[in-house]
């Protein structure tokens, strides 16, 4: 019998970005790496994502969408952000909040396929090169392509369509089962579509642009 792991689709979450919840007031956020907010009774989870705002140093994190990391009381970390070369949080942003953001899952997914894009490679040779030398560039998040049965007011697909419209980020969530964790990925919506044939149902598709690294956390 095999003794790797693996988690079924069946029994797992996706979930989609659907709206916000209340937001918190931020007192302060350490330039590390990662950074540390500092938010009282924030009430966030790990795997929990927020959105940043009215944050007028650092301006690197003002409205940004971020991934919940290590959550304790009063402070919470944001997994995947190196903040070491940022400003020192301005104590007088006035209204700086953490809003969480809201998800519902999406019962009408049928497929989705995540693929990280190549990374650049800067041509570095010189006089003395015996070949052709390189250095590794800065890296493509890639993409993720999400299939689904169509059904064009349900609130997911609603919030695929509005996020296209106004070019809003948006989170994605999959829960794997058991002791599996999360995967959280956050991006732009680039491109929808829906087609239908007879004897059959609509179907849609979406592609996302990521924005940032896929974040993979331990089971809360």
């Amino acid at each position: 019998m095999s003794v790797g792991k693996r988690y079924k689709t069946n029994g797992s979450t996706f979930a989609v970005q659907t709206g916000f919840g209340s937001p918190k007031t931020v007192t302060n956020i350490t330039a590390a790496e990662p950074p540390v907010v500092s938010a009282a009774a924030h009430g966030f989870i790990l795997g929990s994502v927020v959105k940043l705002a009215n944050i007028d140093a650092p301006t690197q994190l003002d409205d940004g969408t971020f991934a919940v990391d290590n959550p304790l009381t009063g402070t919470f970390e944001l997994a995947g952000q190196d903040g070491t070369g940022y400003d020192a949080f301005d104590s007088g942003s006035p209204g700086a909040t953490a809003t969480p953001v809201t998800f519902s899952p999406f019962c009408e997914l049928t497929s989705f396929n995540q693929q990280d894009g190549g990374a650049d490679q800067v041509e570095v040779t010189g006089w003395c090169s015996t070949a052709k030398e390189f250095e590794q560039g800065l890296s493509d998040s890639g993409t993720l392509q999400l299939d689904y049965n169509l059904a064009p007011n349900e609130t997911v697909q609603t919030a695929i369509r509005e996020a296209k419209l106004a070019g809003d980020k948006l989170a994605f969530k999959i829960t794997f089962p058991g002791d599996g964790g999360m995967a959280i990925m956050i991006g732009t919506v680039q491109q929808t579509s829906f087609q239908g044939a007879v004897n059959g149902v609509f179907t849609g598709s979406a592609t996302i642009k990521l924005s940032g690294e896929v974040f993979v956390l331990e089971a809360a």
